[in-house]
């Protein structure tokens, strides 16, 4: 993404929507080769234009809702011509997966394909990149078998292991700055694991604990655990309307990797615990707003599902 100013701050609400509009409308009329300017029009004295098409409208609104949930920082950053690009570049290839796989629901594809980013990361150019690496290998397999070879290649692509700490290391890379340092964390390979997933369609999100519970030196071990508070992140994609778990850069079937048995002693959210429980990320605003683990000073929209670990795990 570039980097210039996004629109000014403006009065109101009202004049606020009605000014992204009028970008955006303003936008698609200079793409004709996408065919998305016909009904585009403006009256003569300067009113906005208003998009006459269903595909524009849809596209309108697509990154008005990206634009209206998107991070203070990301807002006053990001080039609106290149956002447009990505939301049209993301319906292309979700039209497609649907001819491959078949329809996704409008509220799985607004908030776990459409969305510019995953987490918390610096925004990238990953969608086409992914896509055009990915999509010719995986369109012929299933869905599931899709994710697993992604899980496989797109590490290899890059690059880019599993390392806790190494110089330049910040927990949320986005996949490109992985490519460069050639390692990342948890949460830097389940963003470039969801990023590969998005790339074709596919529904994924980041998943995470805050802290896993732990018990005596033993058991903390041999699940892996080597300190106390440790948090962990990993990749769910949506099978067949299900939410499946995977470790990202792992070898594993879904639902059963080295952290299963943990993840089953998760501790569901009280006033007085949260950080034992399992969350999702979400990119619209949900119940629970969270200190993202992997870097308190940023906040994450989740949702709680820990209650599919403990009846998958127990």
């Amino acid at each position: 993404f570039e980097v210039p100013k996004c629109f000014p701050r403006m009065a109101s609400d009202t004049i606020q929507r009605r000014a992204r509009l009028g970008v955006y409308i303003s936008l698609l009329a200079t793409l004709p080769s996408l065919g998305l300017s016909r009904g585009l029009r403006g009256s003569a004295d300067g009113e906005l234009g208003v998009p006459r098409d269903e595909n524009e409208l849809g596209v309108v609104s697509e990154v008005e809702e990206i634009e209206v949930n998107m991070d203070a920082n990301d807002r006053d950053s990001i080039d609106r011509n290149a956002l447009l690009q990505d939301v049209l570049q993301s319906d292309e290839y979700r039209r497609k997966s649907a001819a491959v796989w078949g329809e996704i629901s409008d509220d799985l594809y607004r908030d776990h394909v459409l969305p510019y980013k995953v987490g918390t990361e610096s925004p990238s150019d990953w969608r086409k990149s992914f896509h055009d690496r990915f999509w010719t290998e995986v369109q012929g397999m299933t869905k599931a078998d899709a994710v697993k070879y992604l899980n496989q290649e797109v590490f290899k692509h890059l690059g880019v292991t599993y390392k806790k700490e190494y110089p330049g290391h910040k927990p949320d890379q986005n996949p490109f700055e992985s490519q460069k340092l050639h390692f990342a964390s948890c949460t830097g390979l389940s963003i470039i694991l969801v990023c590969a997933c998005r790339s074709v369609g596919i529904p994924a999100r980041l998943a995470f604990t805050p802290a896993w519970v732990t018990g005596t030196e033993h058991e903390d071990g041999k699940n892996g655990l080597s300190e106390e508070d440790q948090n962990h992140t990993w990749v769910e994609v949506n099978l067949d309307n299900e939410w499946r778990y995977i470790g990202a850069s792992e070898n594993s079937e879904f639902d059963k990797t080295w952290f299963t048995e943990q993840a089953s002693k998760a501790i569901r959210c009280t006033p007085e615990d949260s950080k034992h429980s399992i969350y999702a990320v979400s990119y619209k605003p949900t119940d629970k707003r969270l200190a993202a683990p992997w870097d308190p000073a940023k906040q994450i929209n989740v949702v709680e599902v820990v209650d599919r670990y403990l009846s998958k795990n127990t």
